[in-house]
């Protein structure tokens, strides 16, 4: 019989979680870029991203709420970090603003956060093993 090794439900879960939190906040990002490029679906494709979201937040709740202590410190690493980073780039945009630089929507925040909140997982991950 060959060995096979040993998986762990809960860690198969978390993976599950995170890969529909990853998941919801693509359909939402895409909804909301549909949303401005095709005028005829602009309210179904808004409020596909408002469900998309809302998805998105409960998956990192019940996600947050599954980890252990040392995941959590990981996570809460992860997190400052891309808060402090889309600060930063908030205001650094806000700055070049000033000088006539062009705008961004608003709606670029939350998939910057998302990507610095995953960037700050992977630092923060490997620094703790």
């Amino acid at each position: 019989m060959p060995h096979q090794p040993f998986r762990d439900q809960l860690a198969e879960r978390r993976r599950t979680t995170l890969l529909l939190f990853y998941s919801a906040a693509v359909l939402s990002v895409i909804a909301v870029t549909l949303a401005g490029r095709i005028p005829s679906l602009h309210t179904l494709l808004l409020a596909l991203s408002v469900v998309g979201a809302v998805a998105a937040i409960f998956l990192l709740l019940r996600f947050l709420r599954s980890i252990d202590e040392h995941e959590r410190l990981i996570n809460y690493r992860a997190l400052t970090f891309a808060f402090v980073g889309t600060l930063m780039f908030s205001a650094a945009i806000g700055f070049l603003q000033s000088f006539s630089f062009h705008p961004i929507s608003w709606l670029g925040i939350p998939p910057l956060m998302i990507i610095l909140w995953s960037l700050g997982l992977i630092l923060y991950s490997w620094r703790y093993r």
